[in-house]
């Protein structure tokens, strides 16, 4: 019998938690399975449970919530024999879709009854993780009033990024890709592992979770007359074909910025430095796929 945590961030996303821990328990394999569920109280508190469950040797750590859950239970089981299943709760949730993990609860548990393991790359941001894809400037600005409103979903975000990027100011960047210098004015810079925000919004539609490589995308502000046609091929997958977007690979970047230090993290805001060290960890984490 494998052990299997479930751990419900209940304030993530737009989903019922109460339903979907009853979905669990009635549709988990209970004939490979020993599992249990845990319910967060606050921030951080998955990566204390997700720790005290590694210690004691549990198989299977599943995110119920969006990619800030699951990046905190990353922390825990980076670099172990520890798998992480995903039941998409979330907002966004770009690493589920990236990994086209059904978004119904009851086939998102059959996925983990099913119990395929894939190991996928990680990023470092100077002391802290990335799972899925990071950003300065105005994305992180946007995730940093997305925390501060009680609306959840697309539409509330979506109002953010209309109220704020009249008045934002591009930022002067100085990068060093693998040792290339690039100088740039952007609205954002974005360090992807998978190849999406979430909501199907692909800001680098050739990003792979198991290439060893980061996708830096730098994006130029947009005229307001062309955004909503950018708009549109962020979502069919074609951002890359426009010269406002410039997308280069590689395993180390250190970025220097003057001012703005906060830096979005799989959704989450944290303020760091201001020079980034951003790295990939190749194959360091096990998650469950369908």
């Amino acid at each position: 019998m494998k052990k299997i945590l479930f751990i419900i961030n209940p304030v993530s996303g737009i989903g019922n938690k109460e339903i979907i821990e009853g979905h669990i328990k009635d549709h988990i394999d209970k004939s490979q399975f020993d599992y249990d569920i845990s319910i967060t109280k606050s921030s951080g508190h998955a990566t204390r449970i997700s720790e005290e469950a590694v210690a004691g040797k549990v198989d299977c750590i599943v995110a119920v919530g969006g990619d800030g859950s699951i990046n905190e239970i990353a922390r825990a089981t980076i670099g172990t024999d520890t798998s992480i299943g995903i039941i998409p709760a979330g907002s966004g949730n770009g690493l589920a879709h990236h990994l086209k993990i059904p978004f119904r609860t009851v086939r998102a548990i059959d996925v983990i009854n099913q119990y395929k393991i894939k190991k996928i790359d990680t990023l470092g941001i100077n002391d802290e993780l990335c799972v899925s894809i990071a950003g300065v400037g105005f994305d992180a600005l946007v995730a940093k009033e997305f925390e501060k409103t009680k609306k959840r979903g697309f539409q509330a975000y979506f109002k953010i990024v209309l109220k704020e990027y009249m008045n934002y100011k591009p930022i002067r960047y100085k990068l060093a890709i693998d040792g290339k210098e690039h100088r740039v004015k952007a609205l954002f810079v974005s360090f992807a592992n998978s190849n999406q925000f979430g909501y199907n919004a692909y800001i680098a539609p050739h990003a792979e979770l198991d290439d060893g490589l980061i996708d830096i995308c730098i994006i130029k502000k947009v005229p307001l007359m062309e955004v909503f046609f950018l708009g549109n091929l962020l979502f069919l997958k074609k951002i890359d074909i426009t010269p406002y977007i410039q997308i280069h690979k590689g395993k180390h970047v250190i970025l220097s910025r003057k001012k703005d230090k906060y830096v979005n993290l799989d959704g989450d805001i944290v303020k760091l430095t201001e020079e980034l060290s951003i790295t990939i960890n190749p194959a360091s984490l096990n998650i469950i796929v369908p």
